[in-house]
């Protein structure tokens, strides 16, 4: 019998893989629910608030969060009425932010007149690598 031999990416096609580069580019960079795989937003979506996009943050109840900042996630649900108080970005109110599929909280949305980001909890989602 003949081994088979998997067949490297050098030795394809060229217009084949070209179409898989293109698809395997379309398909990667998501950032994703860790509880469930829902894509919530992009890599290219991560922004710089305050000088960071990583922020480690304590709340009045000494629970501590390590936060990246995306400027959006159409993946996430917004819940709550904004608050102002024990916002951890100065001049901004903050709401609940979701994954729209299995309703895990993910982070805050934060607002402050037309500006607005996601502090998405870094230790509750995953990236493409």
């Amino acid at each position: 019998m003949t081994e088979v031999k998997d067949p490297t990416r050098s030795t394809l096609d060229p217009r084949l893989k070209s179409m898989l580069d293109i698809h395997e580019a379309e398909h990667k960079n998501f950032v994703y629910c860790a509880l469930c795989s829902n894509v919530i937003s992009r890599t290219e979506f991560k922004i710089s608030v305050n000088g960071s996009h990583d922020h480690h943050c304590t709340n009045p109840h000494n629970i501590q969060f390590h936060l990246g900042c995306f400027a959006q996630s159409p993946g996430c649900d917004i819940s709550g009425s904004p608050q102002a108080a024990d916002s951890w970005f100065m001049g901004y109110v903050w709401q609940l932010a979701s994954c729209a599929q299995c309703h895990n909280h993910l982070g805050w949305y934060f607002s402050r007149d037309h500006d607005t980001f996601y502090g998405l909890i870094l230790g509750r989602i995953q990236e493409d690598n």
